[in-house]
């Protein structure tokens, strides 16, 4: 008798599951041929299981905590907090054009920049279109491309760098979006302002060109743009930003673009209706008063490119020049186990990011934190790397 309600019950789940296949089969059916495509964006770890203190290098976050008098300010916006934002974020609009010094037409306001970055593929982007974006660019762009239904095209890189000559070399009748990002993520390297007017130039006018600017701030070299002084020239590009980086407010997913007006007037027509929340807004406006926070940010993250860059090569890796606030490191697979030294970083609470994801299978990525923390990871590497158990010719 039991075991014949078993049997009932084995069948009644293999049917269940056979009609469950099928309607998932139907909705499969629906999608775009492209989001199938779609591998899901994953983040850098951040959490250890079970584990304190962790020192949490995979992000490329700022090491600082934004200034108290900033969040006393903003806690009490909590009274405010049963009723919609401004859905146009002018306040901080106005904020931004003051910042640096742009007319505030023309900057839009988003959850995040890779929520502007979105809009910018639903807008521009169309099924059997096609999208350039760097090799070895950040992966965010393929997925939001593929969303929009259009096919990835990629131009292969020059020395792990963004080649705008490999780009223009893919450009056909079908492009509607060329994605750089100015630092690029994850190699730290840059264009330079002439290179940068040049390629804009050649690019047909009907075509969006986006500069990614989320690590601009960090890059003091005098022959460096951020885009933002091109825009009045090149009608077609867009400028995007963050406040997740230099500015230490990540958790608030915020960003913003500039770009001509008649290109934000087409984006503003496509975003949420309240897409930036109230807090965001109101500290998004307050951080940009803060010079010293932003001197501090800077100069600390200059130090730590030279040192860190140095002191790792010193150990036998190889740390590439970087602009940002993260050092790519090639680990030689002839010469160490990679897959060690990360289990022996994570051994000692340490996370970095892999690059295997974005076909670097050799590079790790680390981002700049604290002092404390840059010095912590310098010490444990360096045990790490005199341990025989990475080394592959002992």
């Amino acid at each position: 008798m039991h075991h014949n309600y078993v049997g009932k019950l084995v069948k009644i789940n293999l049917f269940d599951n056979m009609q469950i296949n099928m309607k998932k089969n139907k909705v499969f059916n629906l999608i775009k041929p492209s989001i199938n495509e779609i591998a899901k964006y994953v983040p850098g770890e951040s959490k250890i299981s079970g584990a304190k203190n962790v020192i949490k290098l995979s992000s490329n976050e700022s090491p600082f905590n934004i200034p108290k008098k900033i969040y006393k300010i903003a806690g009490k916006l909590i009274e405010e907090s049963n009723l919609y934002p401004d859905g146009d974020s002018a306040s901080l609009k106005l904020s931004i054009s003051k910042k640096f010094k742009i007319n505030r037409n023309q900057i839009i306001c988003g959850n995040g920049s890779d929520d502007i970055l979105s809009l910018i593929t639903q807008a521009f982007g169309r099924e059997n279109s096609e999208v350039i974006c760097s090799e070895y660019g950040f992966i965010y762009y393929p997925i939001i491309s593929k969303i929009a239904g259009a096919r990835v095209v990629i131009a292969e890189s020059k020395n792990l760098s963004v080649s705008c000559e490999n780009i223009l070399k893919k450009i056909s009748k079908k492009t509607k979006i060329i994605f750089i990002a100015n630092p690029n993520n994850p190699t730290g390297s840059i264009i330079f302002r002439n290179e940068l007017k040049n390629f804009l130039g050649r690019v047909p006018n009907n075509i969006i060109v986006v500069i990614d600017g989320a690590y601009s701030e960090f890059v003091t070299d005098k022959s460096y743009s951020d885009g933002i002084d091109l825009i009045n020239n090149y009608e077609n590009v867009i400028v995007t930003r963050t406040f997740s980086k230099i500015f230490a407010l990540a958790g608030l997913r915020l960003g913003w673009a500039y770009s001509s007006k008649q290109i934000i007037e087409i984006l503003e027509k496509v975003r949420g209706p309240f897409n930036v929340n109230l807090f965001a807004q109101r500290v998004g406006s307050l951080i940009l008063e803060e010079k010293n926070f932003l001197k501090k940010s800077v100069a600390h993250n200059h130090l730590w490119q030279k040192k860190l860059t140095k002191f790792i090569n010193l150990l036998g890796l190889d740390a590439k020049i970087t602009y940002a606030n993260f050092v790519l490191i090639k680990i030689d697979k002839k010469r160490y186990n990679k897959s060690v030294i990360l289990k022996l970083l994570l051994k000692n609470k340490i996370l970095i990011r892999d690059l295997s994801s974005y076909g670097l299978g050799e590079f790790i990525r680390v981002s700049v934190g604290s002092s404390k923390q840059m010095n912590k990871f310098l010490q444990v590497l360096k045990g790490i790397m005199n341990n025989n158990a990475v080394k592959k010719n002992k």
